[in-house]
């Protein structure tokens, strides 16, 4: 397993040589006149509402619903309850806010982690994660699934064991609410993809194409961010057209996207729904020598940097991961106390332009960006 150290040294890394290979391109900062989102701003483009539903259709509940109150507290501190927690990666910031969100909480009850399974978006690895955690006995699971079909019938196996199960942006195909998991958390990922779709779309001129690298596997959360996406085109710019391509392998993303920039040169702009094939759009542009904008959903070091320096990427749409990890250990305490969570309970979305860039870092992660994006916002126009 990598742990969040280890993440955090690559994203660095990552970051390093993305602000050594953009430090003279300036093009497209907030100062620069051929950047539309200079004068946005980021409040402007949050949806006033949560936009989508979760995985059975039902509206998004409250941190209200899931608060302790202080005898439900202190009869956690009491019970010591252990709490097991199965990844889809452990090697993005995403994943690593998420268990540093859920172990820095539970501390508050006195309760325990007692163990964090890496899969490393391979199937039967989270199988065997999954089982292997219940033979730990813990009162209650966090989990998000590397594939909602796949993993439906080890997701099972936890409720049959007598374990509770909390789920992470997906609930596997089949289970019900609240027997077989017993609440949901994620960002507004429909929320999510209008945000980008806006962002995109004050780069594209009238009639212009834009094209969208999908991730072509059965992920409750990121086919919501392309409907978020899609949806908001077509009731607000549908001069546009969209051509979608699709990859498997995140791994892989950076050939599919130069296969799809180079069979159709008449795209102007990319949406991918996580910041992974981003990188891959990004680096695939840079092959071909090309440079149009992106947008994407996360923040993390690598696509902040690039952002910082005025290159592919132009905005992100970021969930807030630390503070679901946080409404995760609540939503196991509350459940494991007696008590009810939500089926849904979404997070609003946090746009993320140059402009805002650093004070956005703040509000996902809770802590001051790295020195290395700080310096960078410091030597770019604009940029703060």
């Amino acid at each position: 397993m990598r742990t969040s150290v280890t993440a955090g040294a690559l994203a660095l890394a990552t970051m390093a040589s993305l602000l050594a290979g953009c430090a003279s391109d300036t093009k497209g900062t907030p100062g620069g006149a051929d950047n539309p989102l200079a004068q946005v701003k980021a409040k402007d483009l949050v949806p006033k509402n949560i936009v989508g539903l979760g995985p059975n259709g039902v509206k998004s509940g409250t941190l209200d619903d899931i608060k302790l109150t202080d005898e439900e507290v202190a009869q956690a501190k009491q019970h010591k309850f252990r709490v097991g927690i199965v990844m889809q990666t452990m090697n993005i910031e995403w994943s690593t806010e998420q268990v540093r969100g859920i172990t820095e909480r539970l501390k508050k009850y006195n309760a325990e982690v007692v163990g964090v399974a890496d899969p490393n978006f391979d199937v039967q690895k989270q199988v065997s994660g999954i089982e292997n955690m219940i033979q730990l006995k813990p009162d209650a699971i966090v989990s998000i699934p590397v594939d909602d079909t796949a993993t439906a019938e080890a997701y099972r196996k936890i409720g049959a064991a007598g374990i509770k199960l909390i789920m992470m942006d997906n609930v596997p195909s089949g289970l019900k609410y609240p027997t077989d998991y017993q609440g949901m958390v994620s960002s507004d990922n429909q929320g999510n993809g209008a945000v980008c779709a806006e962002a995109l779309a004050k780069y594209i001129p009238q009639g212009g194409t834009v094209g969208v690298l999908d991730f072509g596997v059965d992920f409750f959360v990121t086919k919501e961010r392309m409907k978020g996406f899609v949806d908001w085109m077509k009731q607000n710019r549908p001069d546009i057209k969209i051509k979608v391509a699709e990859f498997l392998d995140p791994a892989n993303s950076g050939k599919d996207a130069g296969n799809f920039l180079t069979a159709n040169p008449d795209v102007q702009g990319m949406f991918t729904e996580w910041e992974v094939p981003a990188v891959g759009i990004d680096q695939a542009l840079r092959a071909q020598g090309k440079t149009l904008p992106i947008t994407a959903v996360n923040i993390a070091s690598d696509v902040a940097a690039d952002i910082a320096t005025g290159g592919n990427i132009k905005a992100l749409s970021a969930q807030v991961p630390y503070d679901q990890g946080l409404a995760e250990a609540d939503m196991a305490v509350k459940v494991l106390l007696g008590g009810s969570a939500p089926n849904w309970l979404a997070f609003p979305a946090v746009p993320v332009l140059q402009n805002n860039l650093t004070d956005a870092w703040k509000q996902v992660y809770h802590q001051d960006p790295p020195n290395q994006l700080t310096e960078a916002c410091k030597s770019t126009d604009g940029c703060s």
